[in-house]
């Protein structure tokens, strides 16, 4: 059976998160010159880059999680405060994109199906994302409740 150490695994998904950041930066950057980009599509990139952002800052917060993995101490407050962190940037890029669908809809009234299945999904996706950080934050803040507790009481 194949098993991964913790410490192991935090080294691991920190260089993984950290190739993804690095590999993201020349995307957010290199798009608007690799697009054509028609008077129409202009206001798409004002949501696009925001949620480029958030999404860069959610890699960041949780390579700063990994962190904690890679010292053996992932019971703490500052993880809690993280997931909390992360999860109102999943919901922020989750409303991002729903104004994205608003405007494509109402002011453009651009009927590309495709893309529209798309923001929808987006949208209903990062929402998920989160609320499923949210409880994760509030089952580890639980964790660490009871983990203090113990080392209290030894």
């Amino acid at each position: 059976m194949f098993i991964i150490e913790i410490d192991k695994m935090g080294k691991l998904l920190k260089k993984i998160v950290w190739i993804g950041m690095l590999l993201a930066i020349p995307c957010i950057v290199g798009i608007p010159f690799i697009l054509k980009h028609n008077s129409n599509m202009i206001y798409s990139m004002l949501i696009v880059y925001p949620n480029g952002c958030m999404m860069l800052k959610i890699a960041y917060e949780f390579y700063k999680m990994f962190d904690s993995l890679e010292k053996k101490q992932p019971f703490t407050i500052q993880n809690v405060n993280l997931l909390r962190k992360t999860g109102c940037l999943s919901y922020g890029m989750s409303v991002l994109w729903i104004i994205d669908l608003g405007i494509l809809i109402f002011l453009i009234k651009n009927t590309y199906i495709d893309y529209i299945i798309i923001l929808i999904f987006l949208s209903i996706l990062f929402f998920g994302v989160g609320i499923a950080l949210w409880t994760l934050s509030l089952l580890l803040q639980q964790a660490t409740e009871y983990k203090e507790e113990n080392d209290l009481t030894i």
